[in-house]
């Protein structure tokens, strides 16, 4: 589903791995990410063999999305990652409760187009929130290729979902590197999103639109609010 509606599966995992697997934090979001890493890398194969990646919009914010990754691993190593899960939570909330919002009016073909340019600093942002906390490439821009610059709603899926599995590659290793990954969980996780990935791009063209922005709205919205929670409850 994660594939399908156009938002990263690592927000899915790190809950499962941290709360009820009891993985400490750090490995929770490596270990998260580098599960994601694998579906989204094998939806997004899909998704350009089906023609629905804008190959030239991902390379245009991908450089800035890799600033926002090696920024994003500095954050990582020395921040306090509950106090990055409260601000993510609180970004990707307020951006999946817009989409669903428009999504339940139903004007959510309206575009504002822009140039890729005016969101270079949200492309860098996407980076520094994915590779701190685990979570927000996608999330951040899939509304930007939709309602910015005027992709078609499963285009823009297909592109945010393009970019996330580029960056987390670089992200993956970086995690690799460190000792963050727990391998005896990731060969499990692995093979579910595999097929997974595969499934959700699969049955995406055959999904409406509207449907498609509901399901992104309400799984981030209720993710997002997740964080907030257990962010502030830790920390106050």
């Amino acid at each position: 589903m994660a594939n399908a509606s156009g938002f990263s599966g690592s927000v899915l995992f790190q809950p499962i791995f941290n709360f009820f697997l009891q993985i400490p934090i750090e490995s929770s979001i490596a270990t998260g990410i580098a599960t994601e890493t694998i579906g989204m890398s094998s939806g997004a194969y899909r998704y350009y063999r089906m023609g629905k990646v804008n190959m030239k919009l991902v390379i245009k914010v991908l450089p800035f999305v890799i600033i926002g990754i090696i920024w994003g691993v500095f954050v990582f190593i020395t921040l306090p990652k509950l106090i990055l899960r409260l601000v993510v939570g609180a970004v990707i909330f307020s951006i999946a409760s817009k989409q669903l919002f428009i999504a339940l009016k139903g004007n959510y073909l309206i575009k504002e187009k822009k140039d890729i340019s005016c969101t270079i600093p949200e492309q860098v942002f996407a980076g520094v929130a994915s590779a701190s906390t685990g979570t927000g490439m996608a999330e951040i821009h899939q509304p930007i290729f939709e309602h910015e610059i005027g992709l078609e709603t499963k285009k823009a899926n297909a592109s945010a979902i393009m970019v996330e599995a580029l960056g987390n590659w670089l992200i993956s290793f970086f995690n690799l590197s460190v000792g963050n990954i727990r391998f005896d969980i990731l060969i499990f996780s692995s093979v579910g999103v595999l097929i997974g990935s595969q499934i959700g791009a699969i049955i995406s063209p055959y999904l409406p639109d509207r449907i498609l922005k509901i399901v992104f709205g309400v799984s981030v919205s209720i993710i997002g609010l997740i964080y907030i929670i257990t962010s502030a409850h830790v920390l106050y």
